[in-house]
């Protein structure tokens, strides 16, 4: 994708971004007015549907208050106690009615007076109504709100019924109801309806699927106008782009290409047609390449110069890098019988980043060598200048005198050797005298061989300090897991490893038993492994490092395997060698590996580099016999 990406011309990166921002933009504009246009629909809906409300409520409270009473009066009047018309005395009925005949005008509105106890069973609740009902259990204040079906989606305007005095004539005990209404609907058993209950749900509902699915179809079809017109004006404008930009820009780089491959030379300008950026941008190059031009031909003129300085000097000069390749030498030099180069020296001036002088012996002659540091501008050390110096007759006049102030400087040292044990020596001698000598009481005989002990241990400590030098470290061994070690180092290396983005895949075998190891020591050899494979796969793009630890032959084995780009065969047999490094000088000094053998077979065991199809993969050894 990376690969595809960066080999798109200029113009189609420019189109595609280009056409993502519109389409985003237009796809965000359409959201925004399909909301809008939604939230219109149902805010028209909503002030129909609360008129039509209001308009029921308005005929209720007159049945109620107005129509009823006053039939009721006339039945009293006339002695007809238990006569119930329906269509002019229940509320619910004429609100039915009344919108039967709205409906003719309004089909799509539908009003619904409902109860779970209904007179009519024509009125009973349904699940939607018992879903209502809930919230105004909650909250007795008018609902509005959307409700989606199986069929449709619904605005709903809803409140609730409450149960009122008058309510109870008809809603409450069958004794008190009229026996006419009773005869309507047969009912057997009396109502439950006490004042203030909810005894019901009063409701609007108007169908908006339709007129949603409109304004969706409007808006996607908006949508896809839009995207169709940012592509005609995105084409045009690519038309333009290539002939203002892009066009000029090849014709730049087809000039730096020319330059490069020496096809001309720094004196051919570019032709300056315009005004513009661009015309500034080609002027502009046209003096850097005539910089460039007069910059080249004095760099070489000083070369010319420093190089017949550099020939006309009599000692014998090489400009050396870090892999100990000679880069650059005088006529001296290459006349010179000395010619070798000792990378250790090197190393040590790379190291170090100062002066080294060192005196070296070839074929009976003796040489001053000068090694010199050559810096970059960060202060690291790139290259050596090493000067060659024959110093045998010039040495051969100096060590006479050397010779007599070695001389001197032997009497010196073996009297002063002789006066610091003589003194300890005399001292023991007499004390040794007075015990053959003299009565001594005990106290006095223990004084006297405790101040010989004195002596002997000053004695012995001054030899002591002079083998001190070759005395070598005993190994301190202790029951470890190799496992444990493993998960410590990758912890305390868990930083440098995600900073190299690294991914580590560590597959413990869970039966390894612990063995006897010198636990500092094996962690510097683990150590040392991790770190050359992160450095290895520094130029890998997914990097990936695989510890393994098994048993095998009687062994316990860890193997580190990286997908660095492994380790040339031409080498494979010398990465064990002391001071031998394919590294920068600022990335080690050779002697990892080295170390790393040596502490390894101390303990019995063996490290190799082991065969792989891709990376460098080494294998530790120890024997299970350590246990």
């Amino acid at each position: 994708m990376k690969t595809l990406l960066r080999k798109t011309p200029l113009s189609s990166k420019i189109f595609i971004l280009l056409l993502l921002i519109l389409i985003l933009f237009s796809g965000l504009l359409s959201l925004a007015f399909y909301f809008h246009l939604r939230e219109r629909v149902l805010s028209n809906s909503y002030e129909k549907m609360t008129i039509i409300f209001a308009q029921m409520d308005a005929l209720g409270k007159y049945v109620m208050y107005n129509l009823r009473p006053t039939i009721i009066d006339i039945f009293e009047e006339l002695g007809l106690k238990d006569k119930f018309v329906r269509e002019a005395m229940s509320t619910t009925h004429v609100r039915k009615i009344v919108m039967e005949y709205f409906k003719e005008t309004f089909p799509q509105v539908t009003y619904e007076r409902v109860s779970p106890i209904p007179i009519n069973p024509e009125n009973k609740f349904k699940s939607v109504h018992y879903e209502l009902l809930a919230k105004f259990k909650e909250d007795t204040s008018l609902w509005k709100g959307l409700i989606k079906t199986e069929e449709d989606e619904f605005l709903i305007i809803a409140k609730p019924i409450f149960t009122q005095r008058d309510c109870l004539l008809c809603h409450g005990s069958l004794r008190r109801m009229p026996k006419a209404l009773l005869k309507y609907y047969e009912l057997k058993k009396d109502f439950p309806w006490k004042e203030g209950d909810i005894i019901g749900i009063e409701l609007v509902k108007y169908p908006v699927k339709e007129a949603l699915n409109e304004v969706r179809a409007l808006v996607i079809g908006l949508f896809l106008i839009s995207v169709f017109s940012a592509i005609i004006l995105l084409f045009v404008l690519e038309g333009l782009l290539y002939s203002i930009i892009v066009k000029p820009l090849k014709l730049l780089n087809s000039h730096f290409k020319d330059l490069r491959e020496g096809k001309i030379s720094l004196k051919t300008f570019l032709p300056v047609v315009s005004e513009d950026e661009i015309g500034e941008l080609f002027e502009s190059f046209n003096k850097l390449s005539s910089h460039l031009d007069y910059t080249q031909r004095t760099l070489y003129e000083n070369f010319k110069t420093l190089e017949t300085l550099f020939e006309s000097i009599t000692h014998p000069i090489a400009l050396i890098n870090s892999c100990c390749e000679v880069e650059i030498a005088n006529h001296a030099y290459k006349g010179s019988p000395y010619k070798k180069c000792n990378i250790e020296f090197i190393h040590q001036v790379f190291i170090k980043k100062e002066n080294l002088k060192i005196e070296v012996e070839e074929d009976g002659r003796t040489y001053l060598l000068s090694l010199y540091p050559v810096f970059d501008n960060k202060g690291e050390v790139i290259k050596v200048v090493q000067i060659l110096e024959d110093i045998t007759e010039k040495k051969m006049m100096e060590e006479r005198l050397i010779m007599t102030e070695k001389l001197a400087a032997i009497g010196q040292l073996s009297a002063g050797l002789a006066h610091e044990i003589n003194n300890p020596l005399s001292g023991i001698i007499l004390l040794l005298n007075q015990l053959k000598r003299e009565q001594l009481n005990p106290q006095e005989r223990q004084n006297y061989f405790e101040l010989i002990q004195q002596g002997l241990n000053k004695i012995q400590m001054l030899i002591k300090d002079l083998l001190n030098f070759a005395r070598t470290s005993d190994l301190k061994p202790q029951r470890i897991s190799i496992n444990e070690i493993i998960k410590n180092l990758l912890n305390l290396s868990s930083h440098l490893l995600e900073k190299e983005k690294v991914k580590v895949i560590f597959n413990q075998n869970d039966h390894i038993p612990e063995i006897f190891l010198d636990k500092d020591k094996i962690e510097q050899v683990f150590l040392n492994i991790i770190l050359n494979a992160i450095q290895a796969m520094e130029n890998t793009s997914e990097k990936v490092l695989i510890i393994d630890t098994y048993i095998r032959d009687n062994k316990v084995c860890i193997s580190f395997q990286d997908n660095g780009p492994g380790i040339p065969e031409n080498i494979a047999n010398r990465i064990f060698d002391p001071f031998f490094t394919t590294k920068g000088p600022d990335k080690g000094t050779g002697l990892g590996l080295s170390v790393s053998l040596a502490i390894v077979e101390k303990h019995g065991g063996r490290i190799y580099l082991d065969k792989s199809d891709k990376g460098a993969k080494f294998v530790i050894e120890f024997p299970l016999s350590n246990n």
